[in-house]
């Protein structure tokens, strides 16, 4: 890029465009900032005669797809000369979640400190950024979509810290769901085997392989197939029997030769979900494509994993909570917190049929769901209209905000909700319309609160709202 020919492009309407930049490099070229904010440009890196002409009727099929309401950045217009690309628009402020790996592993490896991984977010940012990009495939793949190139490169993030801005480019391999056969284009440590060997194209199972990948290798620092062996063995010979399925994954329970030696322990970084999810792709999955996780089987368990996240005061970092335990020690620096510092709060559900009732042994009429949400000191948590971490959940309007400030916990309701809430052991019910107040001296573990936030002055599907009102939420 240090001649004026090299550095500037054109489009086929001859506009032209300045590579400032180089940010990214995936399986087919590069991609780069231009003197235009808010516009890539990806450039095609072979001069391979087939390969240009598959690319270019691919780049003409991914022009003519409609993808709103997806965070895509996907091709606007082709680049001519004097090599071929196209166009992309991203928002500003984004930066590729590669820098942000590169940035907390350097810290890791040539400091053994976690403090720029803290950093750049610690282990919510992280649990929210792969929230949102499993939810992207999710969507993508029930269009019948896959994404076929996912890799930390061709994902970018907001650059604060604050916030998990997600946005996806280099779609031009974006194909039809299931497509076998016609690309084996991906980024080496990130393809599934079978598009490694060359057996089969790509589609939402191999999708599904490399978001496990690189999940892995966000949260751990160590790519799931590069262990023991593979750092006492012969580099390029290893590498590519890890990158083809040919070794155990680093936490195989069955087969330890290829262990972890590295990066930060699963335990810190993944609850037992998680790890199954992890375990289930990695081993089944490796052989058997149809054994990897779904992406919405990811949403439900990232979700989940972030509400059981606890802040900690001294060190900003976050990390799991002891649901067993009335005090938390922060496996980071150590420091202790009770429960002045967080709230518990655990779904139920409610039994208006008696013969139902007897059927879950709930004598008390009452189910206690695995459904838990934990809010700590200035943090807030949203509650939708419809059942948690159902699909409905995760598409349906939020409708309810509960805060903690200093041991106090706060109800808002927003958009119009109406809040019924009570204590567990009384038949008195109140309705809350404006934001109220419960002092943490007013808690009680044996006399919960209770609240149901699903209704709407303006809801008219009654059959809905009392299905709804049967989901209440204990604040322990």
């Amino acid at each position: 890029m240090n001649s004026k020919t090299k550095s500037t492009v054109y489009d086929k309407h001859n506009n032209a465009y300045e590579l400032t930049k180089r940010v990214g490099e995936g399986g087919q070229g590069i991609v780069c900032q231009t003197q235009i904010d808010g516009i890539l440009v990806k450039i095609l890196n072979t001069k391979d005669e087939t390969a240009i002409k598959k690319w270019q009727k691919q780049l003409d099929w991914s022009l003519r797809q409609d993808l709103t309401g997806l965070n895509l950045a996907h091709p606007k217009i082709q680049i001519t000369k004097p090599r071929l690309g196209y166009v992309m628009e991203l928002m500003d402020g984004l930066i590729p979640l590669q820098t942000v790996l590169e940035e907390s592993f350097s810290d890791l490896v040539d400091k053994q400190s976690i403090k720029q991984f803290i950093k750049t977010g610690g282990l919510k940012r992280r649990l929210q950024i792969l929230l949102k990009v499993a939810k992207t495939l999710a969507k993508l793949h029930s269009r019948g979509y896959a994404y076929g190139d996912i890799s930390p490169a061709n994902i970018f993030v907001s650059e604060d810290s604050r916030y998990s801005e997600v946005w996806f480019i280099d779609c031009d391999n974006l194909c039809v769901n299931e497509r076998e056969g016609l690309t084996h284009i991906y980024t080496p440590g990130y393809g599934a085997p079978e598009v490694v060997k060359g057996d089969m194209g790509v589609n939402a199972l191999t999708d599904q392989w490399s978001f496990a990948v690189m999940a892995f290798e966000l949260l751990t620092h160590q790519h799931p197939f590069k262990g023991l062996y593979v750092e006492d063995g012969e580099p390029e010979i290893v590498d590519e029997q890890a990158y083809r399925g040919e070794l155990p994954w680093v936490y195989d329970a069955e087969d330890d030769s290829n262990e972890s030696a590295g990066g930060i322990n699963i335990s810190l970084v993944a609850n037992n979900k998680i790890f199954n999810l992890f375990d289930q792709c990695f081993s089944k999955g490796k052989t058997q494509p149809y054994e990897r996780p779904s992406l919405n089987a990811w949403c439900a368990a990232l979700q989940e994993a972030i509400d059981h996240l606890i802040g900690c005061p001294s060190c900003a970092s976050h990390y799991f909570a002891d649901l067993q335990s009335q005090e938390q020690t922060c496996p980071f620096c150590l420091t202790k917190v009770g429960q002045e510092h967080y709230a518990i709060l655990r779904q139920v559900i409610y039994l208006n049929d008696e013969e139902t009732k007897d059927s879950f042994n709930a004598s008390e009429g009452f189910i206690t769901t695995e459904n838990v949400r934990i809010v700590g000191n200035g943090t807030s948590l949203t509650f939708n209209s419809a059942p948690y971490n159902t699909e409905l959940w995760f598409e349906s309007d939020t409708n309810f905000t509960v805060t903690m400030d200093k041991g106090d916990i706060y109800l808002i309701p927003e958009s119009h909700a109406v809040c019924n809430i009570s204590r567990k052991n009384t038949e008195q019910i109140h309705q809350i319309t404006r934001k109220q107040r419960i002092t943490g001296d007013r808690r009680s573990a044996t006399n919960p609160y209770e609240f149901t936030n699903w209704l709407k002055s303006d809801d008219t599907n009654s059959d809905f709202v009392e299905l709804l009102k049967s989901y209440r939420w204990q604040l322990v």
